[in-house]
Formats: structure tokens, sequence, C-alpha cells
């Protein structure tokens, strides 16, 4: 479809939100967020442009500050006027856009905005209900506060580089920026928090993102907890998963799959597909059975035996008969694989963006709406676009404030959190699912998790590692108890009408549902959202599964290792020796978690102005190709496969990771100027 509109979209989610946008790699993500989901958003440039404008690859490999393929696909749906706000004049336009503003994204050095007279203070007394965000490496505040940072400095500092990859290489880097992803996700949804306690009490406040704690956030599973808990620090573990027997690549005929068994069920039905494939006997000893930690000892066996079955297979027969049984079965996917991959073609993933002579292709939407639909307005501005206009924005964001007309700061308690009043009701496991409603309660939000005894969350099915005669200790679980505290529990077995009746009560009463169950489990207790909305017109309900609600292979099975195969981010991700890099973090997870969290709060927006609830579907699938969606304009502009940078990036020269004295010690070092270039020789006396 052909998309040239160049303004919010009346209707959509966020219609009327304001946005004023000075932002780098950092952040442009989270405009682009809001942008397309109809957010007004106004990108602030230097005179110059933004450097981001200048990275390759170009777009038909013509250099050129408006065919930069990471910068069109992180900009889309913006208009783009450029500001020298160091001038007096520059800084007087800013403080006009932002009295009439709804949130300010910016990147910019901790204190840079307060030199320039534009400190925070300064514009909440133009506009008390002002939200701005601030995204930086170390956030405002603390020793680092002003230290220089990057992507790959984000993500050594936040426990992501020591789990990626393999045991004898370097510590390396997720392909696409993926720590400023998160950094920009989790900006976007902490800042539709603010302006949902905004639009409540009419009073704004700074939000201060810092790179370094969201990706510790996110590889919280590999964090603390487990040094605390077994004595271990994670490290690299090639393609297989610490807590996972077995788990990892597998050689089929003409490539690789990936294979994941969490559950002891799905255990018993890789055993006897083993064995009836290859006659082995002795998988099927009882011993194997049980959770993964009954499994450990035995992990280079079993790898034998299945690698046995899986070259026996092409991948695309191995990965239809494994899900055909049930199992956590992926190829490990290109992005040409992925660009033409059925189940994202059949969902119309891909939308096609007019440049005006020229139409490219760009992936969709990393959540699904079913009132107010993702998408792309218009493309990127081009430099200084909209300068021309400038007096027409200044006038028309001049202040109305008729978003807070209604706003009373006696709606909210004091010390109650930005969410108070809201009621949120969990049938999760997993990650993907409970981290939404645990950032919620964080918030101040009522959440509820409604439990099984007979299926109890994967998280729960916890051994001791220091106490392994103990067995399962539901109650001990350090990633249970991170994912979930803050939270209420019940525990229903839903397959008793009275149960569900109770289940329907407690939701008719509530404001959201968060479900990351498999496709059909729901519908088929009379939970469906049909059947919620009845006793709930203004419900809000997300499903969140790996690959989306509908779809020729939307009845399939994965885990988060699962789609980071599946998704592409596996191979392009790493070193060029290496054809599957992956983390021990699962990190389709927790990114997949502030996608969904970010499209509650974008409904709940739309319900405040509408009363009107709907339906979200998330497929984590789409949610990690959107991540990595610079990474395939690549093949959509250029018909190329994206190169394996290991540590590198477009614009920064030197950057890798460097051994340090020590076993398993190293550093990262990021260059992305020439001033940076001279002082780093005069570190090491070199001219």
């Amino acid at each position: 479809m052909a998309i040239t509109m160049a303004v919010a979209t009346p209707g959509a989610a966020l219609a009327g939100i304001r946005v004023i946008e000075i932002a780098d790699g950092k952040g442009a993500w989270c405009g682009k967020l809001f942008a397309d989901m109809g957010a007004e958003v106004i990108k602030i440039e230097a005179p110059e442009g933004a450097p981001e404008r200048l990275e390759a690859p170009f777009w038909g490999d013509q250099p050129d500050p408006d065919r930069s393929l990471s910068f069109l696909y992180a900009n889309t749906s913006k208009q783009g006027i450029t500001l020298d706000l160091a001038s007096a004049e520059g800084a007087a336009s800013l403080r006009q856009l932002a009295r009439g503003a709804d949130l300010l994204i910016e990147t910019l050095a901790v204190g840079q905005l307060a030199q320039w007279g534009l400190s925070f203070e300064v514009l909440r007394a133009d506009n008390p209900a002002l939200v701005m965000t601030s995204i930086t490496g170390f956030g405002q505040s603390g020793s680092h506060c002003h230290y220089l940072s990057a992507d790959i400095v984000a993500a050594a500092m936040g426990g992501a580089m020591c789990v990626v990859g393999d045991a004898d290489d370097p510590p390396v880097m997720l392909a696409g920026s993926q720590a400023y992803v998160m950094a920009s996700t989790m900006a976007a949804a902490a800042s539709m928090i603010a302006l949902y306690h905004s639009a409540q009490c009419g009073q704004g406040q700074h939000v201060d993102i810092s790179a370094q704690e969201v990706m510790l956030a996110v590889t919280s599973i590999c964090g603390v907890g487990k040094w605390l808990d077994d004595g271990i620090i994670p490290r690299r573990f090639g393609t297989g998963l610490f807590a996972a027997v077995p788990s990892g690549t597998y050689s089929c005929r003409d490539g690789s799959i990936y294979l994941i068994v969490n559950r002891p069920q799905h255990w018993q039905t890789l055993a006897r597909w083993v064995n009836e494939e290859t006659g082995n006997k002795e998988i099927l000893e009882p011993m194997f059975e049980g959770p993964s930690s009954t499994r450990q000892p035995y992990r280079q066996l079993l790898d034998l035996f299945i690698a046995e079955l899986s070259g026996r297979y092409t991948v695309e027969e191995f990965y239809r008969e494994g899900q055909r049984r049930h199992l956590a079965v992926t190829p490990l996917s290109t992005a040409h694989g992925i660009a033409r991959d059925r189940h994202l073609c059949a969902r119309d993933f891909f939308v096609d963006v007019d440049h005006g002579e020229q139409t490219l292709r760009y992936p969709g939407p990393p959540y699904r709406l079913s009132h107010t639909p993702w998408r792309i307005a218009s493309p990127a501005p081009r430099l200084g676009q909209h300068n021309d206009q400038l007096d027409r924005l200044l006038q028309r964001l001049s202040p109305s404030r008729q978003r807070h007309d209604s706003a009373d700061p006696a709606k909210v308690p004091a010390r109650a959190g930005a969410l108070a009043g809201l009621r949120v009701v969990e049938f999760t496991a997993g990650m993907a699912g409970p981290w939404i409603g645990r950032i919620m309660a964080w918030c101040g939000a009522d959440v509820i998790k409604v439990e099984s005894r007979e299926h109890a969350d994967v998280t729960r099915l916890y051994v001791p590692p220091r106490q392994p005669e103990l067995g399962v200790q539901s109650q001990r679980s350090p990633w249970f108890t991170d994912w979930n505290a803050g939270k209420r529990f019940v525990a229903l077995d839903l397959t008793r009408p009275e149960a569900t009746e109770l289940a329907r009560r407690l939701i008719a009463e509530s404001d959201i549902v968060i479900d990351n169950n498999a496709n059909g489990v729901m519908e088929k207790l009379g939970l469906g959202f049909d059947q919620l909305q009845h006793d709930n017109p203004q419900l809000i309900l997300l499903s969140s599964t790996g690959y989306g609600k509908f779809g020729p292979d939307s009845s399939y099975i994965s885990w988060g290792p699962n789609i980071e195969t599946l998704s592409g981010l596996s191979y392009l991700s790493g070193f060029a020796h290496r054809d599957c890099t992956m983390t021990q973090f699962a990190y389709p997870d927790p990114l997949s978690a502030l996608y969904g969290l970010f499209a509650i709060l974008c409904a709940l927006e739309h319900r405040r102005k509408t009363g009107q609830g709907q339906q979200i579907n998330l497929s984590q699938l789409e949610a990690s190709v959107a991540s990595i969606g610079s990474l395939l304009m690549e093949v959509f502009a250029n018909d190329r496969e994206p190169a394996k940078l290991g540590n590198g990036c477009p614009g920064y020269a030197p950057q890798g990771c460097y051994p340090c004295q020590g076993e398993d010690r190293w550093c990262v070092i990021s260059v992305s100027s020439q001033q940076q270039w001279q002082r780093l020789c005069e570190v090491l006396e070199r001219p």
C-alpha cells in the first residue's frame, strides 16, 4: 500500500498528542513509536542535520542525507525542522513549541538544555502539564551521568554482552543497536505512563531513562539474582541455554534449526520422536524425564541423540514436523528469509511507503490494535522539510491545553503511583506477559495474576542449584519473584464453570487483561475478547503470542530464544565465522513486554478520549523483526544481505571489545569523532 499523509491521523490512538523530539540514535525510535500511533511528532535537528543522516548503508548505495536506511526507518511519520538551539532565536522557538506540547523527548548531554536556558524547570513553568523524557547512557544523576556512551557501552555495562555469543569469542553486542531500541521502547512506555498521569491531574514530570539501567532490567535473568542464587557469574554459552536442556541449534541437511525444551511433557514428545526415527531406546530412560535440571548432567549426550534425528531432515521438514508435534522448533532465518517468510507475508506485515518517485518496503507493526491501528503516515522528513511551516507550527502549538481541561489533581492521591486506580488481570507465564504487569504494579496499578495449580508458570518449576535434593521449590524462584512481585495472586481451575464465572466477574470490574497463552486457550475457556467485552465494553485485552492471532503458523509454539532465530536476529548478530549468535536472556521476551506495555497505554489514551475498549494482538515475531528493521531495509532497498559486523558499527571507528587482565575480563571502546580519536591516541601514547 502507498502511504503519503504527513500529519497525525484523526482517530488514531495518540491523535491530539503533540511531541517535540530532539533525539539522536538513542531516542529516534521512541519518537517513531509515538508518530506511527498517530501522535504529531516534530523532529528538531541542528541546521547541518543529524549525524545519523550520514550513516551507511544508503538506499541505492548513494550517499545522501535523505537516503540513509537506518535514518529513514527510525523517523517515519514525523515532521522535521532545523533550529540552532544554542542561539537565542532557536531557544525561543523551542520554548514556544514546548508551551503547547504534551511531551518532549531529548537525548542531549546531561545539563545541555539547561545551558541553553531550556531546563525542565523553565519549560514546566511555561507548561505545567509537560512531560519531558531524557534518554542518556547513564541517567541524569550519579557519578557516571556525564560519561559518554554508545549502544555498545550500554550493552556492555548493562550485562548483555557478557552472555551473548560463544565462550571462545569476545563478548559481542546484538545487531541493529538493540540497547538503544530497548532504551527508546522503555522511554516510550514510561512517557505514556507519565502522560496518563498528566491527563488525570494536569501535572507533568521529568522521565529519566538510563540506557544502562534499561539493559540491566532486560538481562535480569542473567544478573544479580543468578549470582546470589547459585554463585555463578553467567557468561557466553554458545547457542544453548543454561537453564533449558536440551536447547540450541542442530544441523539439518541444508541448514540449522533451533530447539528448546522447557516442560516435562515436551521432553517426552521429543524422546518419542527420536526413538521412532532412529531406534534409540536409551533416550526413553526415566532418568531423563522431569524438569530441565534433571537432564543437565547429560546435555552433551542428548545433543548427540537429537543431532542424529535432525540430520535426517531438511530445515523446512524438521520445522514443520517438530511444530506438528507441538515442539518449540524454529529455523535459523536470514534477512532474505524473513523478507519472504510465508507467515509474515500472509499477515501483510510488510508495508510499502511512497517516497514520491519511488516506493520502498518497510517492516510493519510491532503490535496490532483492533480500533486504532499502527500506520506509517509519511516517510522520514527531508532535512528541514517543514522549516517553511514553522510559523504555522508555532501557531498550532500555542497553548490550548484542551487535553488537560478536565484534569484534577485531587484524582491522584499523594504518593499514589501514576497508574493508581487501574486494575489489571493477568493470565500469563514466563516473562513476556508477566513483566508488563510487573511494571504496571510498580506504577501503582492493582495487578491480579490468575494461576493454575495443575499447570504452573514455567518459572515456578525451580530447583535450587545449591540444594537440588529439595526438588521443585516454586516459592524460591528468583525469576518468578522478579517478574511478579507487587501483584496479588488467585488460583483458579478454569476447566470448571464456576471458576470461569469468577474470572469473568473479576474482569468485568477491571480495566485491562493480559494474556500470553497459546492461541485459542482463552476462547476455549469462555474468556475470549468478544465474550469479555460483552460484560465490560471498555475492556482492553492484550494477547501476546509467538506468531500472532492469525496466519498459517499461528498455532505454532515458541519461547523467546526461538524468536531470536526465527526473526533473523541470531543470524545477523555476532561475528562472521558464527552462523548463530544467541543471548542467554531470551531477548524477545522483555522486548515484546515493553511493546505490549506501550500498546496498552496507547489503548488507554484512546479509551480516555472515547470510552472505547479494544483488543491488542502482539506477535513476538513481528515485534522482534520490527526491532531489527533497519537491517532488513537493506534487503528491500538494495537486495543485499546485511553484513555481520560483530562489534562494529557504521560511523564508529575504532569500536570493539578488547581483552583486559584477568579471566574473561573485557572493555569496550567506541570512537565517534576525530576529537575522540585524538584523545584515544594520546592515552595510547601514539602519534
